[in-house]
């Protein structure tokens, strides 16, 4: 490639704010870090032994781009017990992470469309996808007394003006907010009247304290919803970059057929890991959520002592904060080692990963703001 077009690419992409968005580390870097995008979680012996016994086995080539079958199957299960849906494997592509899930859809269903919505506040993974092409990009405005969901009247006004693809957080991934299910209808509704299209991040769902609500379950939507999903969090898999889709049967051979071009297949090792998390996930998930409980409690304890205002939400691994009175100099603190909310596009709020270094993080900005 001559220098000249080198350096065109190089222009264009330093002048790409889309592209040079920040992204929250996909797990802790280290025991005191709360900004990441999942909580710190050692992985069980089983699943060591699952990636060590496959790679012993020969398990190191290319295998099917959409992921061996027993975990999409395995996947598929998961995703249906814990929202509801009717997925099968052949509707599922297992993905290296939740940002490759984020831009396969967005790049290959977004190509069906004229155009997308997507909330004012939004990971910034989905900002860092759409600035890989020009397309028209729709803001959905966000209730911020709603943990900056989109407010269902922003919805329906977007689709009314010709948008028919939203891409939608529930839980979002910024306050951990998730649409009741008398929203999640009207939603579907909205959608089946204007023959729209959903791409739908339900990756924080299994961190719900109670029941979810999947725009995917109901019988209006289920061939309209793209799901994207983490691959059991909670099972120490996040460093190991496995995420999934779940759509509609013909979208599937676009999206599977550029994950080829870009990366021939997630790693074969990590599958089978994957494959034996799945199993014993149900043997460890009440206890990671009695853990997070407590942790959570603790935090929002020291975020009221500190002068914070906490967003509303219903996930507990994670903990959107905005200052209250008196709380300015507390929120400045935890922005240095906090994921800003700036870049999910909140300039006001910082999201921490709940852990007991959180909690602690929360006090000792107390104690330095009453210093």
């Amino acid at each position: 490639m001559p220098s000249a077009s080198k350096a065109f690419m190089l222009s264009w992409h330093n002048a790409n704010r889309a592209l040079n968005t920040p992204l929250p580390a996909q797990t802790a870097r280290h025991g005191a870090d709360f900004s990441a995008d999942e909580i710190i979680s050692p992985l069980d012996e089983r699943v060591i032994a699952s990636a060590s016994e496959a790679m012993e086995a020969g398990q190191t080539h290319y295998v099917d781009v959409p992921g061996i079958g027993p975990l999409r199957e395995a996947l598929a299960d998961y995703l249906n017990r814990a929202g509801g849906s009717a997925y099968e494997a052949g509707n599922i592509i297992v993905t290296a992470g939740m940002q490759e899930a984020r831009f396969l859809t967005i790049q290959k269903i977004g190509e069906l469309f004229d155009s997308i919505g997507v909330p004012a506040v939004a990971h910034p993974g989905a900002r860092k996808a759409l600035g890989v092409r020009r397309r028209n990009i729709v803001s959905l405005p966000v209730d911020s007394a709603r943990g900056y969901l989109p407010a269902i009247d922003g919805i329906a006004a977007a689709l009314a003006e010709g948008c028919r693809l939203l891409y939608l957080e529930s839980p979002s991934r910024l306050s951990g907010a998730a649409y009741t299910a008398d929203e999640v209808a009207a939603i579907s509704q909205l959608v089946g009247e204007h023959d729209a299209a959903v791409i739908w991040d339900q990756g924080l769902a299994p961190w719900i304290d109670g029941d979810y609500n999947s725009l995917a379950a109901l019988e209006s939507t289920p061939t309209r919803v793209a799901a994207l999903s983490d691959g059991w969090p909670g099972m120490g898999l996040s460093s190991w970059f496995l995420g999934a889709i779940a759509a509609p049967a013909d979208w599937i051979p676009a999206m599977q057929s550029q994950k080829q071009i870009m990366a021939i297949c997630t790693a074969t090792a990590t599958q089978y890991a994957a494959l034996e998390a799945g199993q014993i996930y149900n043997e460890r998930r009440d206890e990671r959520l009695a853990q997070m409980r407590r942790q959570r409690e603790g935090a929002l304890h020291a975020a009221a002592a500190a002068g914070l205002e906490v967003v509303a939400g219903a996930a507990l691994n994670i903990l959107a904060l905005r200052a209250g009175a008196g709380g300015e100099a507390a929120l400045a603190k935890l922005r240095e080692s906090g994921a800003d909310g700036a870049h999910f596009g909140a300039p006001d709020t910082v999201r921490l990963t709940i852990s007991n270094a959180a909690a602690a993080a929360l006090r000792d900005a107390t104690e330095k703001e009453t210093e």
